[in-house]
């Protein structure tokens, strides 16, 4: 016997069959209409991985191709958080911590986040690298990156700069040329299998990285080995607060070699202080003292106010203007011309300077180039300072043509010295040669520029006669090198105690500036220590720089091998 279905129940089964029905055809419309693009692109993370590919740095070379900074692929850290399960997070977190000496909390962070690419630890060890491989985990990988590696080390450090972990410049050159070195990073899109690892084989499109420039330099990298090895010595036999050098090319701009001390190795770039980070040779201002005197010289020379032979009263080194006094270190009677830049009176150049009057004088100052930047392509260049005529005081006179009342920096002087060294001309220094892509193509080049002509030829002759003597009999014998003639001027100036209230009298800035072979000049250098002790004259300390102390240092033509 049958049994009957009452109208209730096949109502109600009808009901529940077509809601179900509907809620089918509901679920249907979501998943091909209403959630396709969400659930395409849910698909698409699970199954497919973008990984970034990071761009290798350009390198920085000297003039000869000799490489200042490099790149090392390093191996690095990444996991997939989207493709693990929670259960699995806590585990994986402790082990990763411990391999990779991180803090456990902040790797379970990592593993939780809703990414499908997150960075673990960048620049490890290869043996972290191949412990986080024996975990055999998918969710975990291993990218090779670039590091900035520099060979030389400390050499030429506060030029070149250094980068961050994420290749971005921080000072230097690695700063001011980031763009160029930089590059342009790709990507690469791959299918991944069901435990989330990446099939290479397997590869969807990729982005191509653009490698960053060259960045050619004009230093020459055995000429900056010798100037940072003169330098060191003086530094530390002299006990200075600081010390720097520059090796200028005076017929073109290009710099050949800048050294500082103390020193840093930008690959630990963390374990220096400010201090020895900074380029002091363009930044640091300071009262040059005697080695200002060439300015006056020249000056009065190029317009004719006197003569080499032009004597010249040294009052026995003791003058009196006004209520001020003016003493020479060593006391001198009535000087030729030449002898009082070769002897360093004091009294002498600032009566010389009086004869060219004081309009004419502060022209020759802005002519050769103090009182403004140079121009350098390095970012940091301080511009020195010079009084306006009109802000002069009553002993400005007497006190600027012998370095005093005046700020410069050793960028200015070794650009100043040159004007001498190559026959009259201000040139503006440059430091990057060229700059070529990574398929060696030259894309930037820059040339020798000459900005303006400041004293005559033969006036330029008679000043390398004299800073020649100034160098073979006079305050800066220690410059001498066997079989090569060197002009230059000493320089001591006392440095001004804090907030400008007068000069100090233990503390002195020391310095030389010259030029050599001194018949054709091939070089001009500054080198400059800041507080010497116990001696601090710059006859003394800075002038051996040139000669290294032994008869063959950084300014040696027979040793360089500048083109």
């Amino acid at each position: 016997m049958r049994a009957l279905l009452s109208p209730r129940r096949f109502w109600f089964l009808y009901i529940v069959l077509l809601v179900l029905f509907c809620l089918v055809i509901y679920q249907i419309l979501q998943l091909t209409w209403l959630h396709q693009s969400s659930l395409l692109a849910l698909a698409h993370r699970q199954h497919y991985l973008t990984i970034d590919v990071s761009p290798m740095r350009g390198p920085i070379t000297d003039r000869n191709g000799k490489e200042f900074v490099a790149n090392l692929k390093i191996p690095s850290i990444y996991a997939i958080p989207r493709a693990l399960k929670d259960e699995d997070r806590a585990d994986l977190s402790r082990e990763i911590a411990n391999i990779l000496g991180l803090d456990r909390k902040w790797v379970t962070e990592r593993l939780s986040r809703d990414k499908s690419f997150v960075w673990i630890k960048r620049r490890v060890t290869f043996e972290e690298s191949e412990k986080i491989k024996k975990l055999e985990c998918p969710e975990l990988g291993i990218l090779e990156e670039y590091k900035r590696f520099y060979p030389q080390g400390t050499m030429l450090a506060q030029v070149l700069g250094f980068s961050t972990v994420d290749n971005q410049g921080v000072e230097g050159i690695e700063r001011s040329l980031d763009g160029d070195l930089r590059g342009k990073p790709g990507k690469r899109v791959t299918q991944r299998d069901a435990k989330g690892r990446e099939i290479k084989a397997f590869e969807i499109k990729s982005l191509p990285v653009i490698d960053g420039n060259r960045v050619v330099l004009t230093i020459d990298q055995h000429l900056q080995y010798l100037t940072e090895k003169a330098l060191e010595q003086a530094f530390k036999q002299w006990k200075a607060k600081g010390a720097w050098a520059i090796v200028m090319d005076p017929k073109t701009g290009e710099i050949l070699a800048m050294a500082n001390q103390p020193g840093f190795d930008p690959n630990h770039y963390a374990n220096a202080g400010p201090d020895a980070k900074r380029n002091r040779a363009i930044t640091d201002m300071y009262e040059p003292g005697s080695v200002f005197k060439i300015v006056a010289a020249s000056g009065a020379l190029n317009d004719g106010t006197v003569t080499p032979e032009t004597v010249i009263n040294c009052e026995n080194g003791k003058w009196n203007y006004g209520f001020k006094v003016l003493h020479d270190v060593h006391p001198y009677g009535m000087l030729p011309m030449m002898e009082v830049i070769v002897k360093s009176s004091n009294i002498g150049t600032v009566k010389i300077a009086l004869k060219m009057g004081s309009q004419k004088f502060q022209s020759y100052v802005k002519s050769f180039g103090f009182g403004g930047t140079t121009g350098i392509d390095l970012a940091g260049e301080a511009p020195g300072y010079t009084r306006p005529l009109a802000q002069w005081s009553k002993t400005s006179p007497y006190n600027i043509p012998m370095g005093q009342e005046v700020m410069v920096t050793s960028l200015q002087m070794v650009t100043a010295m040159s004007v001498i060294a190559n026959g009259g001309y201000l040139v503006k220094p440059y430091i990057v040669s060229k700059i070529q892509d990574p398929a060696g193509v030259t894309i930037k080049e820059k040339k020798p520029l000459i900005r303006q002509r400041v004293i005559k030829p033969e006036t330029a002759a008679t000043m390398r006669e004299i800073l020649t003597q100034v160098v073979e009999r006079g305050t800066g014998t220690k410059a001498k090198i066997p079989d090569v003639l060197v002009g230059g001027k000493t320089g001591t100036a006392q440095k001004i105690l804090p907030g400008g209230k007068g000069y100090s009298h233990s503390a002195f800035m020391s310095s030389f500036v010259g030029f050599a072979p001194a018949d054709n000049p091939r070089y001009a250098m500054v080198v400059v220590l800041d507080e010497a002790r116990p001696l601090y004259y710059g006859g003394t300390v800075a002038a051996p720089c040139v000669q290294g102390g032994h008869g063959s240092g950084a300014f040696d033509p027979r040793l360089t091998a500048s083109s």
